[in-house]
């Protein structure tokens, strides 16, 4: 197991002075014991942006995009899978503007423009010249749209794997936005949606719900919901043009999702190969909404012969 330990004072440097008192209350500067990721924070243009980070010794690397519920962050997206990824890559897992530890800030002409184009500038920030792209639910979703646009694409993509994520948000959306009340039996119904089984307990419900409560967190989600009580022309630059997208693809469902179904995801990869052989698409069994989480080992088995075929 290594100790993990962080420059303060390099850190500080980048800060504005608003968010040092908050990168403090993050841990940054402390020693922090993980066998599997280092925590740290970067300064990108401007925003305090908190990542996790391992394998920096090998060439290839991926990056992980975590979902979008409120409390979301990298750390309870991709947790049981960095490890066995970092055996091969060099992984990077952002928590996005809005969510986790990073800066909250929220674009009401284009939010998803706003988001994108931070991750964007996170990978130039950390020399990433191509990358591996993987996401859950929010993340895969901005995953299948950045690769839909035009080349040259922002984000240097070499093969994109989508898990639940694509064709907009599910039909329960709107009702889960007006629900979360930020208690601990409000967080648990947003666990049973995500997850098959009830294998958490009470301190993993505890973090959840600590961090929903972090200050901007609730606000950033839910701004997701609010909507003009008139019509208005759209400003997002958001493509879901699918059968445009060329990279390499897979398109992963999990078997029992009540937010996004195997039909629904079937039908997000019938759109990117359309125009696409290189999209390849798999239902992982016994799971919900997070396939990552509930069989990391199935899932990273997909993973690696995605990557290496």
């Amino acid at each position: 197991m290594r100790v993990l330990e962080f420059d303060i004072e390099n850190i500080y440097a980048h800060m504005s002075t608003k968010y040092k008192q908050r990168a403090t209350e993050c841990q940054v500067g402390k020693t922090v014991t993980s066998s599997e990721f280092n925590n740290d924070y970067i300064d990108i243009n401007g925003v305090i942006t908190h990542y996790l980070e391992a394998g920096r010794e090998h060439d290839e690397a991926v990056l992980l995009l975590h979902s979008g519920e409120f409390g979301a962050a990298a750390e309870f997206s991709w947790g049981p899978v960095i490890g066995g990824l970092a055996e091969r890559y060099h992984v990077l897992a952002p928590d996005m503007i809005g969510y986790g530890h990073t800066e909250k800030l929220f674009n009401f002409e284009d939010q998803f423009d706003f988001r994108v184009t931070h991750v964007g500038e996170f990978l130039k920030t950390k020399c990433i010249d191509t990358v591996h792209v993987i996401g859950n639910s929010l993340g895969g979703g901005d995953i299948l749209s950045v690769a839909s646009e035009q080349t040259p694409l922002e984000w240097p993509i070499e093969t994109a794997v989508s898990i639940s994520g694509g064709g907009g948000p599910p039909d329960q959306f709107e009702d889960m936005l007006d629900a979360f009340d930020g208690s601990r039996e409000a967080m648990e119904d947003i666990l049973k949606t995500h997850f098959k089984h009830q294998w958490w307990g009470s301190d993993y419900l505890d973090r959840r719900v600590e961090m929903s409560r972090v200050s901007g967190q609730w606000q950033n989600v839910a701004a997701l919901g609010l909507h003009a009580p008139f019509e208005q022309e759209s400003t997002s630059r958001r493509s879901n043009r699918y059968d445009r997208i060329d990279v390499p693809t897979l398109v992963i469902a999990g078997e029992s999702d009540p937010l996004k179904s195997v039909d629904t995801m079937r039908s997000v990869y019938e759109s990117v190969a359309k125009n696409n052989s290189e999209a390849r698409f798999e239902v992982v069994a016994d799971v919900c909404h997070c396939a990552q989480i509930e069989r990391p080992e199935r899932t990273l088995e997909l993973f690696f012969d995605f990557f290496e075929d």
